[in-house]
């Protein structure tokens, strides 16, 4: 939750939750990387490899500095996924999840909705990284244009689309849902022994 975030980099304060903003932000991919993307089959593109990589790391920067610019106007903030505390869990629940998660805190503001694959889908597709901050500043939330919570999924609002599903190199997509564990398994056995070469 935002707050126990908040309370990581600011322990012992007196803020609540309703004192706090999340801030998120998107950064989408290009043309030409999303057009070398869709060519491949079972790996990822070198330029879609190179995007997400470097693409995290300058979301890091953006991060960073946002809150360096926020603490320094006197409003505290944290960045989630930059705090020690950030990493993956094993939930009972939801299996491998995060203890912070950028597509959520995207759904929450109105950036997307949830697909069939988990991705979150915003109005223009899904090739995106998201990043977010939480602070102790008043801002106006901004409305969510769908109260569901797949609106943009063709699949769950009832079409005919197997498109994530015929697509995932790992088979983990199926009209079922994500298998978490398979995606995890390809993701660390082939892709990025790819990537890293």
């Amino acid at each position: 939750m935002p707050i126990e975030a908040f309370r990581t980099g600011f322990p012992g304060t007196g803020v609540t939750a309703s004192d706090l903003a999340v801030v998120v932000w998107a950064l989408p991919q290009t043309a030409a990387t999303r057009r070398d993307h869709r060519a491949c089959a079972a790996l990822p593109s070198r330029r879609w490899s190179l995007a997400r990589h470097y693409g995290e790391a300058v979301n890091d920067r953006v991060r960073d500095r946002l809150v360096r610019a926020l603490v320094d106007a006197g409003y505290p903030a944290v960045a989630p996924v930059r705090l020690p505390a950030f990493g993956r869990a094993t939930s009972e629940r939801f299996g491998i999840a995060s203890r912070w998660s950028e597509r959520h805190a995207a759904y929450t503001s109105g950036l997307g909705t949830f697909g069939l694959c988990d991705g979150l889908i915003t109005e223009r597709g899904k090739a995106v990284q998201f990043g977010s901050i939480v602070a102790a500043i008043d801002l106006p939330a901004t409305p969510r244009p769908c109260g569901d919570r797949t609106a943009y999924c063709l699949r769950l609002s009832g079409k005919e689309c197997d498109a994530c599903i015929r697509r995932c190199p790992a088979g983990a997509i199926s009209a079922e849902g994500h298998d978490k564990e398979r995606c995890f398994a390809y993701i660390r056995e082939t892709t990025m022994p790819f990537v890293e070469d």
